[in-house]
């Protein structure tokens, strides 16, 4: 009789999956907007807002890590309607990125275990200064497969824009044609996840054998029934009693212990994304923005949602770029190109003539 694998982690991290693929969990935590004012000097203000309708805010709330040092201010508003909203704001002045990244090194909150950087360059090129500002989160699954193999263009488009512009649009006058995109977007998105789960749990599977000096054919072994382990995950969320079922008697008593190790590893990477505190993320360039990979606001900042599942098996960056005219640049060498012809003219003026 087969030795039943770890059941309940495994159980519980793929009925997770499927509820997530399906769109079905329903979250009320306090909606979290971070806000970076980026300076010439590539010092940044750092606001950070939570809005609530309970009047059960703190720090610890905060999808960024916020402490004591931050400055801190609550309101609150009341609709016509009667409702009440809570708000609490928090800012920081960080002298440079590296503040900003060292924070992010010493966080202790619910997203400490994501790898988050900031990044800011500038950088001169006389006529014009480029600045150039990132955030990075790390991709959870090392294994997974890119989100594009899976999701087309518009897809991709529709996933990374702000939450509100996404209700925005399903509300709006082209709600059908949205809801549709949306439907697509997670059918596409609930294989991509399966797959990328699969895949990981492979890899490790192997790595652990290669470790404890076993058969290294594994792999190839598990690869063969990929696509019966997905479409197990979406059929029976029970994964761990019957993917051994798939493999055979012989080959699970052999690698049991690595294939329980794997899907435990597999399963804390996966949480990363899973557990992921969302929040939107907004920059406000020194200058008007020319250029990024985000939604632009009406008021000149960029917007971005930063959610687990952007990162699952890619890195996620975010970036803006502006440019700040140099003037003084211009004119110096409007100058210099005045200036030259009429040296050139009064050194010829000046030559001695030459006698024969």
């Amino acid at each position: 009789m087969l030795k039943e694998a770890p059941a309940s982690a495994m159980k519980k991290r793929i009925s997770l999956l499927i509820a997530l693929l399906l769109i079905v969990i329903s979250c009320n935590d306090p909606e979290t907007t971070v806000t970076d004012y980026v300076r010439h000097d590539g010092s940044v203000l750092r606001k950070a807002e939570l809005k609530y309708d309970k009047n059960e805010l703190a720090l610890k709330d905060y999808g960024i890590p916020v402490d004591s040092t931050w400055k801190l201010h609550d309101s609150l508003s009341i609709s016509d309607q009667g409702d009440t909203t809570w708000f609490l704001l928090a800012e920081k002045l960080f002298e440079s990125v590296d503040e900003i990244n060292k924070s992010y090194l010493a966080d202790t909150g619910k997203n400490s275990n994501v790898p988050r950087s900031s990044f800011f360059e500038h950088k001169f090129k006389w006529f014009t200064t480029v600045f150039y500002f990132s955030e990075k989160c790390g991709k959870s699954l090392i294994h997974g497969y890119p989100a594009a193999n899976f999701l087309n263009t518009e897809e991709i488009e529709f996933r990374n824009m702000p939450a509100f512009k996404r209700e925005e649009m399903l509300a709006g006058p082209d709600s059908l044609r949205y809801k549709a995109l949306s439907d697509s977007l997670d059918e596409h998105t609930a294989k991509w996840m399966v797959r990328s789960f699969i895949s990981e749990w492979i890899e490790e599977t192997g790595a652990m054998c290669i470790a404890s000096g076993k058969d290294t054919l594994v792999k190839e072994i598990l690869r063969a029934h990929k696509t019966e382990f997905d479409t197990l995950i979406l059929l029976n969320p029970d994964f761990s009693k019957s993917y051994a079922r798939i493999i055979g008697d012989s080959i699970y008593k052999k690698f049991q212990p690595e294939l329980d190790s794997a899907i435990k590893v597999s399963d804390e990477k996966l949480d990363r994304s899973f557990s992921f505190k969302d929040y939107t993320m907004q920059i406000v360039m020194p200058e008007k923005v020319k250029s990024s990979n985000g939604y632009l606001m009406p008021g000149g900042e960029v917007a971005w949602p930063v959610k687990g599942e952007l990162f699952l098996t890619d890195d996620y960056i975010i970036w803006a770029e502006t440019k700040e005219v140099n003037y003084w640049a211009i004119f110096l060498t409007a100058l210099v190109l005045l200036i030259i012809p009429f040296e050139i003219i009064k050194h010829i003026r000046k030559k001695p003539d030459i006698k024969e």
